[in-house]
């Protein structure tokens, strides 16, 4: 580590970092060790005979893999071609994962921390959630897999993910991902499996907690007559939701998951 972190700061000084830069490569590299032990397993087993990496990384990411509740009902040779696949990420507090906009190339599983997801609205409004421990993020890639006809461009990310606390998980690169879905489509494509997909998708939930919201509204009005809180007016705010469940009334999130 002390060999590392030398060579690290004799190039952060002979590129001109600034120092913020360097403050976040050092956090980074102290979390990184601590997380995997200064090795990159992957690569030290990368060329070891297929049927012994296989059985070495499904002892190494089995567990893990089976935290997250997209995968609990996969049978074990779903689980070993994923598990020969993913790879461990490691990222610091208030990272960025991706933004949105971005072409989305991996999905990406937590297995410890929070992530926020911040999504831009029209007027510079903008939705906020969390995902959690067992949650993912790009699910725009499983919709990507799953379509036919297939188009090769790959999606954009429809939110900005930034971590809320130091994160440790996993990733399916899209390449693995399609194999995955191509060479497994009759559990991929059927409906359990898009429910469980759609119940822990960000896009989905955010689009979904707007309609609840406007539901009750709605019904509260009409039953009760129109709430108005301490710190506005109640038509404001209903306006407010009706131009959030507009928005996402107008593009559902994914049309595979429906």
């Amino acid at each position: 580590m002390q060999l590392r972190c030398r060579d690290m700061e004799w190039w952060m000084k002979r590129r001109q970092l600034p120092s913020r830069l360097r403050q976040r490569v050092r956090h980074y590299e102290r979390q990184k060790w601590a997380t995997l032990g200064g090795e990159d397993e992957m690569e030290l087993i990368k060329d070891l005979p297929e049927g012994l990496r296989r059985d070495i990384k499904r002892f190494l990411c089995l567990d893990l893999i089976k935290k997250v509740p997209l995968f609990h009902n996969l049978n074990d040779l779903i689980l070993d071609n994923i598990c020969d696949r993913v790879k461990p990420l490691v990222f610091s507090k208030d990272e960025k994962i991706i933004r949105e906009g971005d072409p989305v190339q991996r999905m990406v599983f937590v297995v410890r921390g929070r992530i926020k997801r911040i999504q831009s609205l029209s007027k510079g409004v903008v939705a906020t959630s969390l995902i959690e421990s067992g949650g993912f993020l790009g699910d725009e890639l499983l919709s990507w897999c799953l379509r036919r006809p297939f188009i090769d461009r790959l999606p954009a990310s429809s939110a900005t993910f930034v971590c809320v606390e130091p994160i440790e998980a996993f990733s399916l690169d899209s390449n693995h991902l399609k194999y995955i879905t191509d060479h497994f489509r009759y559990k991929f494509a059927n409906e359990r499996l898009k429910r469980t997909a759609r119940y822990y998708s960000s896009n989905w939930r955010t689009w979904a907690a707007v309609n609840i919201q406007l539901g009750w509204r709605r019904y509260r009005t009409r039953t009760r007559g129109p709430m108005i809180s301490a710190a506005e007016n109640g038509n404001s705010s209903d306006r407010r939701l009706l131009q959030y469940a507009a928005m996402f009334m107008s593009i559902r999130p994914h049309d595979h998951l429906e």
